[in-house]
């Protein structure tokens, strides 16, 4: 099964990256940032794929 949306911290692992450079990314809206239940940031792991992807460009 694989999953639309992660949590930073799940993502933080499953990506290797920082939870600070997630955060930053949501700040600063490179990054969609998703709150369901109005606490929690969840990321859609397709956007999480495609933010690597212009960062490995650069």
């Amino acid at each position: 099964m694989t999953k639309t949306f992660m949590k930073v911290k799940e993502a933080s692992k499953y990506f290797s990256i920082g939870r600070y450079s997630l955060y930053k990314a949501i700040h600063s809206g490179e990054l969609k940032a998703y709150k369901p239940n109005g606490r929690d940031f969840w990321l859609k792991v397709s956007e999480i794929e495609e933010w690597i992807k212009t960062k490995a460009a650069s």
